[in-house]
């Protein structure tokens, strides 16, 4: 008897196992942990305005409502 061809198959099996023996070849990238930076204040519109976070109080650019203290 004889077994039916399958190239989509062995093409299938290939590509999975050359995935994965590349996994086995990557390093861990090493990671630097920086320190916390000062927290600044930030300030925004109320109204949410585009263009209005700045880090220190004044007005809004495009309403002129006073900024609000966010953090």
């Amino acid at each position: 008897m004889r077994l039916p061809r399958c190239p989509f198959l062995f093409a299938v099996v290939g590509a999975a196992a050359l995935g994965l023996s590349s996994c086995e070849q990557q390093k861990p990238a090493t990671q630097k942990v920086a320190a916390p930076a000062a927290v600044e204040a930030r300030y925004e519109c109320p109204m949410g305005c585009a263009g209005s976070q700045s880090n220190k109080p004044g007005k809004c650019p495009v309403c002129e409502m006073e900024l609000v203290k966010k953090s």
